[in-house]
């Protein structure tokens, strides 16, 4: 007698599933040491006037809250099966658990918004020369100090929770959080390399990668004389860093074989459409070659050694 092999009955679960779910994963992250380290951090930081350039007030939200995310995205995705009680009554699939903790990761995006709106509260009290904000007005300044911040600080622990579900090895989101660090490092202060800024290759690799600098300048603790802009644009980078967030969520849900269907895998390719538009386009607008500000004006500089 042969036996018979019946499909595996398909698992429905409630709409609420998903939203209690990212309300206790919310909780948990911000519950989380480490998270409330780095938020302390970043305000203690932010408490303060310009020093040495404005412009790169970005990176406190982005190292302290975004970086550091990297580790609380990885450990919270792999301790969540055990540390939510209602997986152990309303069974979920991994993929709803890691839509959940994607959702959560608003929690340190809010934490950014916060910290970057402490520190205007200082500058509206001590508000800062014109010329410090090189070649930057208007909306790229929003970008620059708002956009951009925040979104550093959601994209970290995405890329945590995606590097929760792939990579088991021991230590793998402390090194990612080191690869990320150094490679921003990098990219970020090219155009101050010992290679020409304004040649293709200082610029495509200045705005590849999830953070950059937008500006420098000729004092490293006293306000600055002059200060350098920096190449690109900065709308169509802060679309590169919102399609590296979605590609990083993408990428954790990819993890679940049940979730790998034709509608994710055409959002995923969309998106890396989009990335590498926004690229392109960003290495293509704004500034072409390096400025120079001072409170007499804006001058073209066809060298990067300040």
């Amino acid at each position: 007698m042969s036996a018979i092999a019946f499909p595996a009955p398909v698992r429905a679960e409630h709409p609420s599933t998903l939203a209690q779910l990212a309300r206790l994963e919310a909780v948990r992250y911000a519950k989380h040491p480490l998270f409330l380290l780095g938020f302390a951090l970043a305000l203690v930081c932010e408490a303060g006037t310009f020093g040495p350039i404005e412009l790169d007030r970005q990176v406190v939200p982005a190292f302290f809250i975004g970086l550091l995310g990297i580790v609380v995205g990885a450990r919270l995705t792999r301790t969540i099966d055990r540390a939510n009680p209602l997986l152990e009554s309303v069974p979920t699939s991994e993929a709803t658990r890691t839509a959940a903790l994607c959702l959560a990761c608003s929690v340190p995006m809010s934490a950014g918004l916060v910290t970057v709106l402490f520190h205007r509260a200082f500058l509206a009290a001590n508000p800062v020369p014109d010329f410090t904000y090189g070649t930057y007005h208007g909306w790229q300044l929003v970008i620059i100090q708002f956009v951009l911040p925040v979104l550093a600080c959601a994209g970290g622990p995405l890329l945590g929770v995606a590097v929760g579900r792939w990579l088991r090895l021991p230590g793998a989101a402390l090194l990612s959080l080191l690869v990320v660090m150094v490679w921003s490092m990098i990219v970020s202060y090219a155009p101050m390399q010992n290679m020409d800024a304004n040649t293709w290759p200082s610029r495509i690799l200045h705005l590849a990668g999830p953070y950059t600098a937008w500006a420098s300048s000729d004092a490293s603790e006293l306000p600055p004389t002059t200060v350098t802009s920096f190449t690109g644009s900065t709308l169509w980078f802060a679309v590169w860093t919102v399609a590296l967030c979605a590609l990083a969520a993408c990428g954790a849900l990819w993890h679940d074989r049940g979730a790998r269907s034709r509608r994710l895998l055409s959002v995923g390719l969309g998106w890396i459409a989009i990335a590498l538009v926004a690229l392109v386009l960003a290495v293509l607008g704004g500034n072409t070659h390096l400025f120079n500000t001072t409170v007499d004006g804006t001058v073209p500089t066809d060298t990067a050694a300040q």
